[in-house]
C-alpha cells in the first residue's frame, strides 16, 4: 500500500470525524468559552434553552466540557449552570457577553413597585448582556425577558408573536473602567462623561435623542426610546465621544 494512498485515507477519515461532531452540535449548542470571576478561561460547550428567542442567552445557560466538543453524548449530571456573577463572561463565535446586575421592569409594571423590590432585592438581577460595541466605552444589549406561560408554550402563533415583539423590545447599557453597566436612559451623563466636556454641554442643549434621568427623577419619567432607535442613538453619542474625547 503506497504512502499516497494511506495519506488520502487519513484525510477522508479525518474529515469524517470532524463531520460526525459537528453534527452533533445542536442549533441550541455551541462552542465557546467562559472567563470565571477569578480571571481563569476554559473551553466549553455553551447550551442555551432556545436559539430563537433573544433573551435565552442573558440567563439560564449550561455548559460543559470536552464530551460535546469531540461529539460524545452529554449526561444531564455533567452540564453545569452558567452563573451569572461567578462567571463574568461567555462567547462564543463573534459574540460576547458579560456579566450585569440589571433591574428587568416588565411592561405596563407600576415604576414605584418596581424600584422597591429592586431595594429589597425580590427579584433577579444577575443577567449577562451582549456587548455590541466595545472600547473606552461598551455599549451592551439587553432583551427585555417576556412573561411567557406554559399554555403559552402550546401556541406557536402567540410564541412568535412574543418573540418577534421581543427583539424590537431591548434596553442598552452603558459601561467604562470604573463604572458599571447601567441602562444609558438612567446615567449621570455628567459623571459619567466628565472627561469630556463636549458630550456634556450636547446633553446640557438635548442635542441628543436620548435624554437620561437619575435618582427620583426617573420616577416620574415615562418610558423613552427602546429597540433599534434606542440602540442608534446611543452609538451616536459614542462615536460622537470617540471622535471628541476617545483618544
Amino acid at each position: 500500500m503506497s504512502i499516497k494512498y494511506i495519506t488520502i485515507c487519513i484525510l477522508i477519515l479525518s474529515n469524517v470525524g470532524i463531520s460526525i461532531s459537528q453534527k452533533t452540535l445542536k442549533d441550541n449548542q455551541k462552542e465557546g468559552y467562559i472567563i470565571m470571576a477569578d480571571g481563569s478561561r476554559s473551553e466549553v460547550a455553551i447550551e442555551v434553552e432556545d436559539a430563537t428567542q433573544p433573551w435565552t442567552y442573558q440567563e439560564g445557560i449550561e455548559y460543559c466540557g470536552g464530551a460535546l466538543l469531540t461529539g460524545g453524548r452529554v449526561k444531564r449530571e455533567l452540564k453545569k449552570s452558567l452563573v451569572a456573577g461567578e462567571i463574568i463572561e461567555y462567547g462564543f463565535g463573534d459574540r460576547r457577553f458579560i456579566y450585569v446586575n440589571y433591574h428587568v421592569k416588565n411592561k405596563g409594571e407600576d415604576v414605584i413597585k418596581s424600584t422597591v423590590e429592586k431595594i429589597k432585592g425580590d427579584k433577579n438581577s444577575d443577567f449577562f448582556a451582549e456587548i455590541i460595541t466595545d472600547g473606552k466605552i461598551r455599549l451592551l444589549k439587553f432583551y427585555q425577558p417576556p412573561v411567557i406561560t406554559d399554555a403559552d408554550y402550546d401556541d406557536e402563533a402567540l410564541l412568535k408573536k412574543i418573540t418577534d415583539e421581543a427583539k424590537e423590545n431591548f434596553d442598552i447599557l452603558i459601561s467604562r473602567e470604573g463604572i458599571a453597566a447601567k441602562s444609558i436612559q438612567e446615567i449621570n451623563y455628567k459623571t459619567f462623561f466628565e472627561d469630556c466636556p463636549a458630550i456634556v454641554k450636547k446633553f446640557d442643549d438635548k442635542r441628543y435623542k436620548i435624554q437620561p434621568v437619575s435618582g427620583i427623577k426617573k420616577l416620574l419619567k415615562s418610558e423613552g426610546l427602546t429597540g433599534p432607535k434606542l440602540e442608534l442613538a446611543a452609538k451616536t453619542i459614542v462615536d460622537d465621544y470617540t471622535l471628541k474625547c476617545g483618544k
